[in-house]
């Protein structure tokens, strides 16, 4: 600290002038500096700084990469990266940690900066400083003693990260630092780090979150009073004006509401309005128990026959009680894992481990096995109907026939199984959002957190159309939405059927006694 406070101010408020840490920052770096082993050496290796947008960690970063390189962190022939998603972003860091050094004589005198390289080289210790990105192609081969992350949710994919993180192992004291506002997908490397970090269960890991709780209620996210949980440094160095005009703006234009929420409330909500919001949806978590013979909805979502397939399964009834099952090719999990997910991640394969996903031999979903699985529920419970999406549906009733399940298209007379065909467009889908969304409101859903289902209702974006009608947009959609549509196509044909049904209230009052 003593050390980043003899730093000249190179540019903004303060020009000119020394550091000033605040007692935020000073928090921060004395859990990362402060605790030693027996041995003498740092006893953290991961900390993790999340942060609204524009509270100075551009300028704290610097700070502390030249704290490494030539400052009481610094050792022979270190190896400290700045690492970020693009090229615009990195060069950001290296040109204020650059404007540092040629603040300052002494720092000139020590220090060599190549702009052209985003490098900064220590003459005395052989240490040197990079700027690195994810577009700069491959980083293997690196040795670094310090990390630095800047914005790590905003990447894409996780193989920058991955590839910095297991380059650690030869140092004696390697640290890696991530500076980031928060993701919205809890699957993100960023989120789970940060919810590793605040479970405190691992003394090498230091977390430390300034956000607005999620929980907060809207007609307070707009009052300043709220802001500073997330902006430490609003009033200080973090213009009170300047958010007062972001957030009066998300106000005026609803669609701007989510990226206010992410970026400068640091709430783990995605810059895009979902269809539903992960604090709705974590709220209605629960066992989701559903007993042998209970009369239950299904819905289907095959997609295509290489990608994910969903079935979700609901009680009838005033609750609903969700599953839902998933399939996908076996040989493709690896490949999609990094498709969807980036290099080195096997999160689909990872699902299937723990018995999230459902395989089939090959690079193609089998449809005997949805179908199989879709006789083992009507064998197991009473279905009242099975809502679908028209894709593919001709193979899946040939299977149906082929294995002797009976079924029966509505409006159809036949035994069996009735089949009910949905519509994805407005007419649909609108009243099957709104069935969804009701029930999660009032928490009259319940599921048990199976992680495919979340992450797909976390991609899922609603559309609308002039007279306010609402679908669920493929297209926008940020990664796999199928359990979600599955979902929705349930909620809408319980809806439905229920509205069908004639209010008795002669049940009703024999119901309530």
């Amino acid at each position: 600290m003593a050390f980043i406070e003899c730093l000249i101010v190179p540019s903004g408020e303060g020009q000119g002038g020394l550091f000033l840490l605040r007692q935020w920052q000073k928090r921060f770096i004395r859990d990362i500096y402060e605790p030693h082993g027996l041995d003498g050496r740092r006893r953290v290796r991961r900390a993790i700084l999340s942060i609204a947008r524009k509270n100075g960690k551009t300028a704290l970063i610097a700070a502390l990469v030249l704290a490494h390189l030539v400052g009481p962190e610094a050792i022979e022939n270190g190896e400290i990266y700045s690492a970020a998603n693009d090229r615009e972003q990195a060069a950001q860091v290296f040109k204020v940690a650059a404007q540092i050094v040629r603040a300052d004589p002494e720092l000139s005198r020590m220090l060599r900066v190549v702009d052209s390289t985003k490098h900064i080289a220590c003459y005395s210790n052989g240490s040197f400083y990079k700027a690195v990105s994810a577009e700069a192609g491959t980083k293997h081969g690196l040795n670094p003693s310090l990390v630095i992350f800047d914005e790590l949710a905003q990447a894409r994919n996780r193989e920058l990260y991955d590839v910095l993180d297991t380059s650690m192992g030869a140092r004696a004291e390697p640290l890696f630092i991530t500076i980031s506002t928060q993701s919205n997908d809890p699957e993100h490397i960023l989120s789970k780090l940060i919810d590793d970090g605040l479970s405190g269960q691992d003394e090498t890991i230091v977390c430390h979150l300034y956000a607005v709780p999620e929980e907060t209620p809207d007609s307070q996210i707009f009052d300043p009073k709220v802001w500073k949980l997330a902006n430490p440094a609003l009033g200080d160095f973090r213009s009170l004006a300047d958010l007062r005009a972001t957030a009066d703006k998300a106000q005026r234009m609803p669609a701007e509401e989510p990226k206010f929420r992410n970026l400068y409330l640091n709430q783990r909500v995605a810059p895009v309005s979902s269809l539903i919001s992960r604090v709705e949806w974590t709220a209605c978590k629960g066992e989701a128990v559903i007993e042998d013979g209970a009369e239950v909805y299904l819905a289907l979502d095959l997609s295509a026959i290489i990608d994910l397939a969903a079935l979700t399964m609901g009680t009838a009834g005033e609750r609903t009680a969700v599953q839902a099952a998933f399939w996908k090719p076996a040989d493709l999990l690896q490949e999609h894992s990094r498709r969807d997910f980036g290099a080195g991640h096997l999160r689909y394969s990872e699902w299937a481990k723990a018995g999230h996903i459902q395989t089939t031999p090959g690079r193609s979903i089998d449809p005997t096995a949805i179908a199989l699985h879709i006789a083992g529920l009507v064998q197991r419970y009473r279905v009242l109907g099975l809502a679908y999406d028209r894709w593919r549906i001709d193979t899946l009733r040939r299977e149906f026939d082929r294995i002797g399940l009976a079924t029966h298209l509505e409006g159809e007379k036949g035994d069996g199984l009735r089949l009910i065909p949905w519509g994805q467009g407005f007419k649909d889908m609108a009243p099957a959002i709104d069935a969804l969304e009701q029930a999660v409101i009032e928490r009259k859903l319940e599921h048990p957190g199976n992680p495919v289902l979340t992450w797909n209702m976390a991609n899922a974006v609603a559309v609308t159309d002039p007279a306010g009608n609402r679908k669920i947009d493929k297209d926008k959609a940020r990664f796999r939405i199928d359990g979600a549509v599955a979902l929705a196509m349930l909620m809408g044909l319980k809806a439905r059927d229920r509205a069908e049904i004639p209010f008795d209230p002669d049940d009703w009052i024999a119901s309530y006694a």
